[in-house]
């Protein structure tokens, strides 16, 4: 396990759950009428935030990922919440990676849906630890696959088929910014081009506003629910929903 640096707070208060501010069902932050697609979005923090927008009563939430049976999982879990509302759930199987199926996943969800208006780019991988020199090249591929083509065909699927006012929220890290942290640097560095990839999105299309947003170190299937992870997933997904532009 990489030795990760001790945390340090900016603020007085150190929020690891959920708060009333950022709470979904807060007036000032709801979703009506929207549209969403969630990347990654049957376990951890992909679906906490499908969960998210569904509590801001969204008009549909669409999550699509690889794994089937997470994905019906995750609809049952977005539709067993204490007070579902009328938002309308839906998933598209598909493998991020492949430029084709993302395509496919999202036109079959616009058919259903009509324009899609915020794009959560939530799925990634995390590839093995291990140190740069010797590291397997083979896996530093696979992590851009996952990390950074996964975002880009997202984006690229997502575009045509967007509404007037389109949003993205990418699910980013504090190892894109942070001090190196050995061990980690096929993760680290496909997350930073993915971050960088994002702002560059932004610059070119001024009617879209693009969010990249830092979780904090949540306990997720990706990393093996990590016990030294002190966030819970909902916590970040409310606080995504909060920050989202109006």
């Amino acid at each position: 396990m990489p030795d990760f640096p001790k945390r340090v707070s900016f603020t007085k208060a150190w929020h690891t759950t959920p708060y009333p501010f950022i709470s979904p069902t807060r007036a000032g932050l709801s979703a009506t009428g929207k549209n969403v697609v969630v990347t990654g979005g049957g376990t951890g923090i992909g679906l906490a935030t499908a969960i998210a927008f569904a509590e801001a009563e969204a008009k549909s939430v669409s999550i699509v990922g690889r794994r089937l049976d997470k994905l019906q999982a995750g609809v049952e879990s977005i539709k067993a919440m204490p007070e579902f509302t009328k938002t309308q759930v839906f998933y598209q199987v598909a493998d991020l990676s492949d430029a084709e199926q993302v395509k496919s996943a999202f036109k079959a969800i616009a058919d259903e849906v009509g324009n899609i208006d915020i794009l959560v780019s939530n799925a990634g991988v995390l590839p093995p630890f291990g140190p740069i020199v010797g590291y397997n090249p083979d896996d530093l591929v696979r992590g851009f696959d996952g990390n950074v083509f996964s975002a880009f065909n997202a984006f690229q699927a997502f575009m045509p088929l967007a509404g007037p006012n389109p949003i993205i929220l990418n699910i980013s890290t504090c190892l894109a910014n942070i001090t190196p942290v050995p061990m980690v640097s096929a993760y680290a560095i496909t997350k930073a081009a993915a971050l960088k990839m994002m702002e560059y999105l932004g610059a070119e299309n001024p009617h879209l506003r693009v969010v990249n947003i830092q979780p904090g170190w949540v306990p997720t299937d990706m990393n093996g629910h990590q016990s030294e992870a002190p966030d819970v997933g909902k916590f970040g997904a409310k606080y995504f929903l909060s920050y989202r532009p109006v």
